[in-house]
């Protein structure tokens, strides 16, 4: 993966604004990079999530319900899969698809709370935001 679209990704993510760029360099070596092709599944609604988020580094992806409502579209810097990660039920709270091709930057949460224990609460506060938002 390009180093250059991964800083930038990084960059523009509200999540890890206020980090400095050595930070920012750890964050983007201890990330798994993954690729999706258009139209493939990056979770279901229910799969476990296994501890695991990812911050979308190119392309976009849909979020939609088991019933395949779409809720919405996705694109780079945003991040995916904090909620279930934190939830009591450790399950994806929707389905994800690539719509065009998508490449990923992946975490365990277990290592950024060891790393960065400022950056697990960040994470959980944009997940509760998104439960509360969802919930209305």
């Amino acid at each position: 993966m390009d180093f250059g679209i991964m800083q930038k990704a990084l960059n523009d993510c509200a999540l890890f604004r206020g980090m400095d760029q050595g930070q920012l360099g750890l964050l983007a070596m201890s990330a798994q990079g993954i690729e999706f092709a258009a139209e493939e599944f990056v979770y279901r609604q229910g799969d476990d999530a296994d501890g695991s988020f990812a911050l979308i580094v190119s392309g976009k992806l849909e979020a939609s319900t088991q019933q395949g409502y779409v809720l919405k579209t996705l694109s780079s810097g945003e991040i995916i899969g904090e909620v279930g990660t934190i939830s009591q039920q450790r399950k994806r709270t929707v389905t994800l698809k690539a719509v065009e091709p998508a490449t990923l930057l992946q975490w365990n949460i277990e290592d950024i709370g060891n790393t960065s224990p400022s950056l697990l609460r960040k994470l959980k506060d944009l997940a509760w935001r998104r439960i509360k938002d969802f919930n209305g």
